[in-house]
């Protein structure tokens, strides 16, 4: 009996996705239950709950556009993604190592820059609910899409810090690499 031949693509979902999707929606519904308080609107945990639930799956479309960003300028490059991972630190790619340098840094700063651009039109939906409104934390910590543009803008921020393995990371990494051919 001979064995099936690998797959070239896989995906792994680890419980702790699960986890931090619950954790998610609860900060969520946290943040909507406390805004009602402020504003002095009466809310239930049930729309809370909702609410939040719409955010999540509004974020988790941030961060699927963020990795197709870098998914996108390996695939120009000539590289192939090779495994999605779902776990507590949310949704990854794993692309075939490319060459250090410049073309890396580009791969790194892509999916960053994608959930920005993603996220804009979300940020602007407060504006084009209300344009003559003032833009206040109050009124947009209720709007399921400005809250959702705010989390994947910090999200997209927080990965250009330049720690090992996130982008901003590997973004140093091959900044050096490229000065370090270019002299």
């Amino acid at each position: 009996m001979s064995n099936p031949p690998e797959a070239d693509f896989e995906v792994v979902v680890r419980p702790g996705f699960a986890v931090m999707l619950a954790c998610l929606v609860l900060v969520y519904t946290g943040l909507y239950l406390f805004a009602g308080q402020l504003s002095g609107e009466g809310t239930t945990f049930p729309m809370a709950l909702n609410w939040a639930a719409g955010v999540v799956v509004l974020v988790l479309l941030g961060i699927l556009m963020h990795e197709l960003g870098h998914v996108g300028v390996a695939a120009a490059a000539g590289q192939r993604w090779t495994r999605v991972i779902l776990d507590r630190s949310g949704l990854g790619v794993v692309i075939q190592p490319g060459p250090p340098g410049w073309s890396s840094v580009l791969r790194s700063l892509a999916g960053p820059v994608v959930q920005m651009v993603v996220a804009l039109p979300m940020l602007a939906t407060l504006y084009l609910d209300n344009p003559a409104g003032p833009l206040t934390l109050r009124n947009g910590v209720h709007s399921l899409w400005w809250v959702a543009g705010a989390s994947n803008i910090v999200i997209a921020l927080a990965n250009l810090l330049p720690v090992r393995s996130w982008d901003g990371g590997e973004a140093l990494a091959g900044v050096r690499e490229g000065l370090r051919r270019s002299s």
